[in-house]
């Protein structure tokens, strides 16, 4: 990134497609995402276990991969 004499800071054009192909990739990340759940779902439903036990399983999997997204930054004071 540089910035130019008018205090803007523009975008390499490698940059600004990233952020295009990331915007374009993001519904089908998405849709792949909730396949994948969908598909967690009914082994475990196979497996025997109740659509609501699944359902559990399935949140705690992916609370425990979402929690690393919004890590607060080091030194941040906790609120009580």
């Amino acid at each position: 990134m540089s910035a130019d004499g008018s205090g803007v800071i523009s975008l390499p054009a490698s940059g600004i497609l990233a952020i295009a192909v990331a915007a374009l990739l993001s519904p089908v990340l998405a849709f792949l995402l909730a396949m994948g759940v969908e598909i967690v779902i009914v082994v475990l439903q196979d497996a025997g276990l109740l659509k609501f036990v699944a359902l559990v399983a399935v949140g705690a999997v992916g609370w425990s991969m979402l929690r690393k997204l919004w890590v607060r930054p080091r030194g941040a004071s906790v609120d009580t």
